[in-house]
């Protein structure tokens, strides 16, 4: 069973989309509204797809926890395969095919996607991407292009030892740096650049914690 698992908080405008065009390509699509309070949560109710199986948070608990609400889900559903992508249209389901056949067809454990570089991303956003990546390289030796793009995918059998404790928009770092050290296969697949929201997401101050976070990881990974 492939399984997608969708984070969402307050999302109205996009979500039903979304979730529409995912449910084409796998077998279950699980919606993750993380205490939005917006019509989040209806818009997937008024979709009436037998593939959506939403939960809700109470409150608003972050991307991290709403990863893991979505994981414990999938593993119920004695899911096979779970693809992660976000709520917001920055990354198009019709990609969702190529990164499963790469992990089928190709034998790997995980596929990472990475954005394409492109003049009209936001410049604090290329050079804070880059230094991530870099520090990554240089502290855990692993040489994915994009860490913080939240559209990829893992075989189910390597998700118990990727488990991440991070709640908020750190675990995509987290999950790839847990994978790296227990050396599974993985592979890459670049994917168009989209900017729905420039203000959304990691923020340059929260750049700033998690580099220092990276470093506590380095200890303690």
């Amino acid at each position: 069973m492939i399984v997608a698992i969708i984070p969402a908080y307050n999302e109205e405008l996009t979500i039903g989309s979304v979730c529409g065009q995912v449910a084409q390509y796998v077998d279950r699509v699980i919606i993750i509204d993380d205490g939005s309070i917006d019509r989040t949560s209806q818009e997937i109710i008024d979709q009436h797809n037998s593939k959506f199986c939403l939960l809700r948070h109470q409150i608003n608990l972050g991307k991290g926890a709403a990863l893991r609400t979505g994981y414990e889900a999938a593993k119920r559903l004695g899911a096979e395969i779970v693809v992660l992508l976000d709520a917001d249209g920055q990354h198009l389901p019709e990609y969702v095919p190529y990164i499963i056949d790469e992990l089928k067809n190709k034998d790997k454990q995980a596929v990472f996607c990475f954005r394409k570089k492109e003049k009209k991303m936001p410049v604090v956003r290329v050079l804070g991407n880059f230094l991530i990546n870099k520090t990554a390289s240089v502290l855990f030796k692993i040489d994915l292009r994009d860490m913080l793009c939240g559209f990829r995918a893992f075989k189910m059998e390597v998700m118990p030892y990727i488990i991440w404790r991070d709640s908020g928009y750190f675990v995509e770092i987290e999950m790839a740096l847990r994978f790296k050290s227990k050396n599974f296969s993985y592979s890459e697949i670049e994917i168009p650049t989209i900017y729905n929201n420039r203000f959304k997401g990691v923020t340059s101050v929260d750049g700033l914690k998690l580099l220092l976070q990276m470093i506590i990881w380095r200890i303690k990974l």
